[in-house]
């Protein structure tokens, strides 16, 4: 009998990824947050249930009755909380790691399993493709290997959730490498694109290139 794992992906980056590989027998797929409940669990049965990314907060009874693990894009405890790949590029962060850990009941506090480095370069479909790669190998290797939990360790630093506001580039952004990675931190369908305003017209940034002294990318207009 084969032993089944639940793969619960509520954003299209990781699926669009690894589409071959979550389609294997093995897994469920669950998409959807109302999918996600105990009657379904039940009767799946899953050994683990992975997260390669989730937004909606985890209830303490699919955590508590099932052996949960997730995906964070930062060398945890540095880097908890919302937005890190972008909270990152923001700082200046060339690497990171991507962090497997078990659920617990506080958010990105969880014992670690796995940390494999993460390349910041790109766009963020760029990222995304790359970090699917790297959750997919530790997907592998979790269930084909014995692991073992390692607490957290060292300065604990939390972001805060990017809003829609903070995509805008501001009047008062001056250095053309800042502004090429707001765009560039961006630019995916998944979230909304770097932007300015002119009067009332809103231009939206994406598939930005940086030169020496000049940043050539696509604009789109709207009112």
């Amino acid at each position: 009998m084969i032993k089944k794992y639940v793969i619960a992906c509520s954003k299209r980056w990781f699926i669009d990824h690894q589409i071959r590989f979550v389609s294997l027998k093995k897994f469920v797929l669950i998409t959807e947050k109302k999918k996600l409940n105990l009657k379904n669990l039940k009767k799946i049965n899953p050994k683990y249930i992975f997260f390669p990314h989730w937004s909606f907060i985890l209830k303490q009874e699919i955590y508590k009755n099932y052996y949960c693990i997730g995906f964070h894009s930062s060398d945890l405890p540095n880097g908890r909380g919302g937005s890190p790949i972008q909270n990152q590029i923001l700082k200046g962060k060339k690497n990171t790691k991507i962090t497997s850990i078990k659920y617990n009941e506080l958010l990105d506090s969880g014992d670690w399993i796995y940390k494999t480095k993460l390349n910041l370069s790109g766009d963020l479909d760029d990222i995304f493709k790359r970090s699917s790669k790297i959750i997919k190998n530790q997907i592998n290797m979790i269930i084909k290997n014995k692991f073992k939990l390692k607490k957290q360790k060292g300065k604990i630093y939390k972001f805060k959730r990017l809003k829609i506001s903070n995509s805008e580039i501001k009047k008062n952004e001056s250095k053309l490498i800042n502004i090429y990675d707001k765009i560039r931190m961006l630019d995916s369908e998944e979230y909304p694109r770097a932007y300015f305003k002119l009067g009332k017209i809103r231009i939206e940034l994406s598939e930005a290139k940086y030169l020496k002294n000049k940043i050539l990318c696509k604009a789109i207009l709207k009112k």
